[in-house]
């Protein structure tokens, strides 16, 4: 038995007034991408209705959540000061992107990337995770490849605006850089 217009679906076999899991609900219903994304966004404000962060930084950290589901990142992330102005300017600017995954280099949306900037190209969304050198250090030191293709990043955008939202300390610590 199915019951339909309410956006949750109820079986037989679920007890009367259970609801199927959100994700259940996805997969049966009939939603578009923008429709999901504000029903994970009503989500999440249900789970955190007080947060400890200023309108701007609240967006960051609710689409990280969204990205990662991952509900903890309230109590982890922290941002250096005019993180937010500093990272908006970057975008606007066209500076390069530096992401530590080829998944969220395919991620990242080219045509909300040129509304902030219409110069914005694959080119400029950079990925040094498949690099040779940086396979080889990861290899010798017995770490991950995204830690050195960060490292990477780091070094070679010497004076661009970055916005990193939670460096941990093994990240710049000089032990193994």
């Amino acid at each position: 038995m199915t019951q339909q217009g309410t956006g949750s679906r109820k079986t037989a076999s679920r007890a009367e007034g259970q609801r199927d899991p959100f994700i259940r609900t996805l997969y049966c219903s009939l939603m578009t991408g923008e429709d999901i994304e504000a029903k994970s966004f009503e989500l999440i404000n249900r789970e955190i209705p007080s947060y400890p962060f200023p309108p701007g930084e609240w967006q960051v950290v609710q689409r990280m959540i969204h990205t990662t589901a991952d509900f903890t990142l309230v109590e982890n992330v922290r941002f250096s000061p005019d993180a937010i102005d500093s990272g908006v300017a970057a975008l606007r600017d066209g500076r390069p992107i530096y992401v530590d995954s080829n998944m969220i280099r395919a991620g990242l949306s080219l045509a909300r990337l040129r509304k902030v900037n219409p110069g914005y190209s694959l080119d400029r969304i950079v990925c040094h995770v498949g690099d040779e050198d940086v396979a080889v250090q990861a290899r010798e030191a017995g770490l991950p490849r995204s830690l050195f293709a960060v490292r990477k990043a780091k070094y070679r955008c010497s004076r661009v605006p970055s916005l990193f939202l939670a460096m941990p300390r093994w990240l710049s610590s000089s032990s193994t850089a």
